[in-house]
C-alpha cells in the first residue's frame, strides 16, 4: 500500500483525492478486516438476526475496492515499463494529452467495473442458505422430538432410556449430507435427565460429537428452536435450545466465486483498457503529434528568417518548457507566436523606413500587428478623400504646432506650481481666468502637455474651444459646474503623470483624454440619469433611456468640434481623428455610475490575469518594468483611460479632508435641490435626495465605502504607485465617521459597524503601502529582472504581499 501511495503522489500530479487514491483507501481499510483469517479466530459470531444481505454487500464493497486496487498495480507496473524509454520533446506534449484522456476513460471503466461486481453477486439472492427455511424447521423438529422423548420416559416408569430423539437426530444428519453446510453440535438437548426423580437418557446429542466444528466463528450458523417446549435448565425463559451448523465449505466456495468474479471483470478491464489506448494513440495522440511536429518545424522556419527577434524571448521559452503545459495550451502559445512573427516578418519587407517612422512615434509601445491595421486603415482612408480640403484637414499625423503659436513658457500660474503638482489644489471659488491658466498649463506648458497639446493644437484655437466649452456648462448648479470639470482635467493630468502614461499611452491618446476630462459633464442639467427617464425627458428619449446624460456630453463635445474655428483636433491625421473620437467617447460614456461596478470587474479580471506582473512592478518603483507596461498597461490601455476619467469624476474622497468636504456639501445640494423638484412632480425620492431625511456625513461614509473604496482598490492593485490615495480615502473615512458620530450619537452597534468599516479600509491602505515598501530590499533584484524583459520570475520567490480585499 505504501509503495503504491508512494508511486502515485511522484507519478500522477492528479493521483490526490482522485478516484483512485480513494480507491487504495478503501481499499488498504478493508484488509484490516482479514487480520482475524490470518492470526486467530476473534471474530464476532454471526448471529441469525443480522440481515444476511448486509453482510453480503459488506463483502461485495469490499471486493469492489480491491479490484480498485488490482487495477493501481497495473498502473504502477505500467509506469515501471515505460519509464525505459521516455518520449521525445516533440511527442511529450501529445503525451500529456493521451495521459489525461486514459485517466478519464479508464476512471470510466473502473467504474462501470465495480458497478459489475456489485451486481454480479447479486444473481445468487434467493440461493442457500438466504432462503433455506430448513434450519429452522429442524429446529422446531428437535424441539418437539425431545419433548416426546421426555414424555415417553415419562409415562413408563420402566424404561431408562429411549432413542426417539437420536432418529430425530440421523434424519437431519441424512437431510443436510448432500449440501455443503451441515449440523455439528446440539445446545440444550442433554442426553442425561432427570425423569420422575430417577436418571434417565435420551439420546442423540452425541451423534454430533464426531462432527468437526469450523476454525473461524464467522463460519457458525446457530439457529434456536421457536420455543421451549419442554423447560429445563438450558432452555426456558433466559435462552433457548440450538443447533449449530459448520458454514466453512459453503463460505470458502462463496469466496472462491468472488475471486473469480474479480478476476474475470480484471481481465475484462485490462482488455478494455489495452483497447482504448489503442484507440486514442490512433485517432488522438498520432495525428495530433504529426500536427505539431509540422507546426514546430514552420516555427523553426520562421524563426531562422528574423533570429534578431527571437533571442530576447528564448529564456522565457526555456522556463516556460520545464512546466506543465496542457496541450490546447501550448497550441495557442504556437499559433500566436506564429502569428506575431509573421506580422513582424510582414511588416519589415512591405512597409518603408519613412513611414515605418511615423507609425512607431504616433503609436509607440503598440503590438506589431496593430500597426499592419493601422497602416492598410490609412491607406484607404487616403484612397477615398478625394477633395483637397479633406486632405489638407487631417494630412498631417500629430502636427506640431509652430513656435509663433505657443504660449510665451512658462505659463502664468495663479497658484503655487508645487500645488498644482500635488493633491492639495482646491479650485472651489476661483475665477474663469484663473481655470483657463491652469488648463493651459495642462495642455501646453506641463510634462504632459509638451506632448499633447503643444503638438496637436494652437494656442488660439484652444482658447476659443475654451471659451466655448466653459459657455455650456451652467455654473448656477452647486456641482456639475466649470469649476467641477476643471478639478476633473487636474486629476486626470496627475493620474496620467504618476502612472508615467507617456510609456504607454499614445500621445493622442492622452490629449483626447484630457480634452474628454474637461468637457465630461458639458451642458449638465443638474439632474441624474434615473431623474430625466422617470420624466420622460427628451435626452431620455432621444438616446433611449441609455446613458442619455453622458452620450449628450459626448455629442455636445464633437458638435464644438465640428466647427473650424474651436476644432481642436484639425491637425490629427484621420486615423489619430477617430483614436481620439473613441477615446473621448469611450470615456465620457464611461463616466456613467451605472457602468460602475462593471468597471470594478473588469479591473479585478485585468489584475487576476496579469497579478505576477503587477506585484512586480510594486517591488519596482517608480521605472515601469518592460513586461507591466507592455502585457498590462498597453494591453488594456483604453480599459485604463476610461478608468482615470471615471476615477477623478467621483475622486473628492481621495483629497484632502479641508478639499474632501465642501466638495460633498456641492453634490448633496445638487441632489437636494433634484429631491426638491422630485416631491413637487410626485415622483418617487431618491434615496439621497431627501434633504429632510439624509444625513450628509453618514451618506459620505457610505458613498465611499460602497461605491469609491472597491474602485480604488481594484485601481491600485494594477497602479501600485497610486497607493497614497487609499490611504486619504481611510482618512477621509475615519473623518466622516467621526462627524457622523457627534451628530447622530448612534447606537453601540450602529457605531461599531462603521468603525469597522474604516479599521478594514484602513489595514488595506497600509497592505497597499507596505506592497510598495519593499522597494529598497528588492531595488537590487528589481534591476537586474528589468534588464531581462522576458525572465520569468516566480512571485513568492520576492515574499511580496498581495492585498486581501478583493
Amino acid at each position: 500500500g505504501i509503495g503504491e501511495y508512494t508511486t502515485g503522489f511522484h507519478e500522477d500530479p492528479f493521483y490526490p483525492c482522485s478516484f483512485f487514491f480513494w480507491m487504495d483507501m478503501l481499499g488498504t481499510a478493508s484488509t484490516a478486516f482479514e487480520i482475524a483469517f490470518l492470526y486467530g479466530s476473534d471474530a464476532l459470531l454471526a448471529e441469525t438476526t443480522v440481515d444476511p444481505m448486509i453482510l453480503r454487500t459488506a463483502r461485495i464493497a469490499k471486493t469492489a475496492a480491491r479490484a480498485g486496487r488490482f487495477l493501481k498495480i497495473t498502473k504502477c507496473f505500467q509506469i515501471m515499463v515505460t519509464r525505459q524509454a521516455k518520449p521525445t520533446r516533440q511527442h511529450d506534449t501529445a503525451r500529456q494529452l493521451s495521459t489525461k484522456l486514459t485517466l478519464a476513460l479508464s476512471t470510466k471503466v473502473s467504474l462501470l467495473t465495480i458497478l459489475l461486481v456489485i451486481l454480479v453477486p447479486t444473481f445468487k439472492i434467493g440461493q442457500y442458505p438466504e432462503e433455506d427455511l430448513s434450519m429452522k424447521g429442524w429446529g422446531r423438529q428437535l424441539e418437539q422430538s425431545y419433548r416426546d422423548a421426555y414424555d415417553t420416559l415419562q409415562a413408563d416408569l420402566t424404561l431408562s432410556e429411549t432413542a426417539k430423539f437420536a432418529e430425530v437426530v440421523e434424519e437431519m444428519m441424512v437431510f443436510y449430507r448432500s449440501v455443503t453446510y451441515f449440523p455439528y453440535r446440539l445446545q440444550g438437548y442433554q442426553e442425561d435427565v432427570i425423569v420422575a426423580n430417577r436418571s434417565a437418557r435420551i439420546l442423540g446429542a452425541g451423534l454430533l460429537k464426531s462432527r468437526a466444528a469450523p476454525v473461524r466463528r464467522q463460519n457458525i450458523r446457530k439457529q434456536f428452536a421457536p420455543e421451549c417446549l419442554l423447560l429445563r435448565a438450558d432452555c426456558n425463559s433466559e435462552g433457548l435450545a440450538a443447533v449449530y451448523f459448520n458454514f466453512e465449505r459453503s463460505n470458502r466456495v462463496e469466496a472462491g466465486m468472488e475471486m473469480l468474479v474479480s478476476c474475470f471483470v480484471i481481465l475484462v478491464m485490462a482488455v478494455m483498457t489495452s483497447d482504448l489506448s489503442h484507440t486514442v494513440d490512433r485517432l488522438v495522440v498520432k495525428p495530433l503529434e504529426r500536427m505539431l511536429g509540422t507546426v514546430r518545424e514552420i516555427a523553426s522556419t520562421i524563426m531562422g528568417l528574423f533570429p534578431e527577434h527571437i533571442a530576447a524571448s528564448r529564456e522565457r521559452d526555456d522556463g516556460d518548457a520545464a512546466e506543465t503545459c496542457d496541450e490546447t495550451v501550448l497550441l495557442e502559445r504556437a499559433f500566436d507566436k506564429l502569428s506575431s512573427l509573421s506580422a513582424i516578418y510582414l511588416q519589415e519587407k512591405a512597409v518603408d523606413d519613412e513611414l515605418m517612422e511615423d507609425i512607431c512615434d504616433e503609436s509607440k509601445g503598440v503590438i506589431v500587428d496593430l500597426m499592419m491595421m493601422e497602416r492598410k486603415q490609412r491607406q484607404v482612408v487616403v484612397q477615398k478623400t478625394s477633395t483637397a480640403e479633406k486632405i489638407t484637414a487631417r494630412a498631417t499625423p500629430h502636427a506640431v504646432s509652430s513656435a509663433d503659436d505657443l504660449p510665451a513658457l512658462p505659463v502664468e500660474l495663479p497658484f503655487d506650481k508645487a500645488i498644482v503638482e500635488s493633491w492639495a489644489l482646491n479650485l472651489l471659488g476661483t475665477t474663469t481666468e484663473e481655470k483657463q491658466k491652469l488648463t493651459t498649463y495642462i495642455f501646453f506648458d506641463s510634462a504632459i502637455g509638451r506632448y499633447t497639446g503643444t503638438r496637436f493644437a494652437q494656442v488660439n484655437l484652444f482658447n476659443t474651444f475654451f471659451g466655448q466649452i466653459a459657455s455650456r456648462y451652467n455654473d448656477k448648479l452647486p456641482y456639475h459646474n466649470f469649476t467641477h470639470a476643471v478639478d476633473v482635467l487636474h486629476v486626470v493630468y496627475r493620474l496620467l503623470q504618476l502612472t508615467f502614461a507617456k510609456q504607454w499611452v499614445p500621445d493622442v491618446e492622452m490629449y483626447a483624454l484630457l480634452v474628454a476630462a474637461l468637457a465630461h459633464d458639458i451642458g449638465h442639467p443638474g439632474r441624474t440619469n434615473p431623474f430625466l427617464v422617470e420624466v420622460g425627458h427628451e435626452l431620455a428619449l432621444k438616446y433611449n433611456d441609455a446613458s442619455p446624460l453622458e452620450n449628450m456630453h459626448c455629442a455636445t463635445l464633437f458638435d464644438i468640434l465640428s466647427n473650424s474655428s474651436t476644432d481642436i483636433f484639425k491637425n490629427l491625421a484621420a486615423e489619430g481623428y477617430k483614436r481620439a473620437r473613441k477615446v473621448c467617447v469611450g470615456t465620457i460614456l464611461h463616466t456613467d455610475n451605472a457602468l460602475h461596478f462593471d468597471m470594478v470587474k473588469d479591473l479585478a479580471k485585468a489584475y487576476e490575469v496579469s497579478t505576477e506582473h503587477c506585484e512586480r512592478q510594486a517591488l519596482n518603483g517608480d521605472d515601469l518594468l518592460p513586461l507591466y507596461r507592455v502585457d498590462v498597461l498597453k494591453k488594456d490601455s483604453l480599459l485604463y483611460l476610461k478608468l482615470f476619467l471615471h476615477l477623478s469624476d467621483v475622486s473628492n474622497p481621495l483629497r484632502p479632508f479641508d478639499i474632501c468636504k465642501p466638495w460633498a456639501w456641492c453634490v448633496l445640494e445638487e441632489f437636494f435641490d433634484q429631491g426638491d423638484e422630485e416631491k413637487r412632480l410626485g415622483i418617487p425620492v431618491g434615496m439621497l435626495h431627501d434633504r429632510d431625511v439624509v444625513n450628509k456625513p453618514g451618506s459620505q461614509h457610505g458613498f465611499i465605502n460602497f461605491l469609491v473604496a472597491p474602485l480604488v482598490f481594484a485601481t491600485i492593485r494594477i497602479f501600485p504607485c497610486l497607493h497614497p490615495l487609499a490611504h486619504q480615502m481611510a482618512v477621509n473615512l475615519q473623518e466622516w465617521r467621526n462627524i457622523w458620530a457627534a451628530e447622530v450619537r448612534p447606537e453601540a452597534e450602529a457605531l461599531a459597524k462603521k468603525d469597522s468599516d474604516v479599521k478594514k479600509a484602513t489595514a488595506i491602505a497600509e497592505e497597499f503601502r507596505a506592497r510598495c515598501s519593499q522597494v529598497s530590499r528588492s531595488s537590487v533584484m528589481m534591476n537586474s529582472i528589468s534588464s531581462h524583459s522576458n525572465m520569468s520570475l516566480s512571485l513568492s520567490a520576492l515574499d511580496s504581499p498581495r492585498p486581501s480585499f478583493r
